[in-house]
């Protein structure tokens, strides 16, 4: 898009511009003739000296939206008309006064310096122009980047988690089969009909999560709670870990900030999962009037909050979203002793 957008530009400038110099001198010449003929009926000069610089504010429009050409065309042209019509002696071109020339030089020098200023001014508003073009395709590449990402990341996440489920239940179902097929071992096929079960209730509880995340209306209509609940339940049914989680009531938030706490949450789960390798988390969501309290808690491997680590990264995210609308994120963590996250963010009254 961008080479094509510079070609078509190279072969407009490659044109000979013969056309804009026609219209320009012809614009030059209807209005030095327009000017002319207005202070030769009215009789305006020598009435008025300084009709002359009618002239100037002809030359002064087109040098700003015609360009050079036509400016220094109109001096020229207003220059002679004005000395063939009404210097004396009349009808000649006969330059007997220094006050001609010094006329002749201002509206020259007007011209050019009008004009100078005039392209410029066009060159930096197509400057200008082309670089928001830029911004704009820069800006739409990284709208795709991000959705790609986004993509993905729940490809990951489907291969990581439905998938497997999908196996496990294949798999279960078809050793139940054959334990009642072929072994008639009714104990082994109810063991395995409970592990299918278990399964399907563990990628039930992460499809409703992954869908959860691909709209974003969701966490407008069904709450905070609900989508916390969402994965709490993906904790326990696929990662079987005790989750001890107190979440109370909805909390009247502004959607943003329940987005903040969403995403802090997510993140903070992931972590727990991916590293920590924690068998109990703890999950507490609590507000009053002025303020909203996160916490996350698990019995993990802990870390060093002041050092470089795996999920360094995503801490730095979810710090970033919490101070974006005014709160406070405090992280408590020693190696083997399990991490704390603490989140706190004021509540405005107008949010009630």
């Amino acid at each position: 898009m961008k080479q094509t957008e510079r070609s078509s530009s190279l072969r407009a400038r490659a044109k000979p511009p013969w056309g804009r110099y026609a219209g320009d001198s012809a614009l030059a010449i209807a209005g030095v003739s327009l000017i002319t003929a207005v202070i030769a009926v009215a009789h305006l000069y020598p009435i008025i000296p300084t009709i002359a610089f009618a002239y100037l504010l002809l030359v002064l429009t087109l040098a700003s939206t015609r360009g050079l050409y036509a400016a220094v065309l109109t001096s020229l042209l207003a220059f002679l008309c004005f000395d063939f019509f009404f210097f004396p002696p009349p009808y000649t071109f006969l330059v007997t006064k220094a006050e001609d020339l010094f006329t002749l030089v201002v509206f020259l020098t007007t011209a050019i310096i009008t004009g100078q200023l005039a392209l410029a001014l066009r060159r930096r508003a197509e400057q200008a122009s082309s670089r928001e073009r830029e911004l704009r395709l820069l800006y739409e590449q990284a709208q795709e980047l991000v959705s790609l990402q986004e993509r993905q990341r729940l490809a990951r996440e489907l291969h990581d988690s439905v998938s497997q489920v999908l196996y496990g239940i294949g798999l279960g179902a078809h050793t139940a089969r054959e334990a009642l097929q072929v072994e008639g071992d009714s104990e082994q096929a109810v063991e395995s009909i409970d592990y299918v079960l278990t399964l399907a209730e563990a990628g039930l509880a992460e499809m409703r999560a992954l869908i959860f995340e691909l709209r974003p209306e969701s966490l407008e209509i069904e709450g905070l709670v609900a989508a916390l609940t969402r994965q709490v339940a993906v904790l326990r049914t696929r990662y079987k870990l005790t989750v001890e989680a107190d979440l109370g009531e909805e909390p009247h938030l502004p959607i943003e900030m329940k987005q903040a706490l969403y995403r802090v949450v997510q993140e903070a789960l992931h972590n727990i999962v991916k590293h920590a390798r924690a068998s109990v988390v703890a999950l507490r969501l609590a507000g009053d009037a002025n303020e909203i309290v996160l916490e996350v808690s698990d019995n993990g491997r802990g870390f060093d909050p002041a050092g470089p680590f795996p999920g360094h990264l995503g801490l730095r995210s979810m710090r970033e979203r919490v101070t974006k609308l005014g709160g406070s994120l405090a992280i408590e963590s020693v190696p083997g002793q399990g991490t704390h996250i603490d989140v706190r963010m004021p509540i405005a009254q107008e949010s009630q």
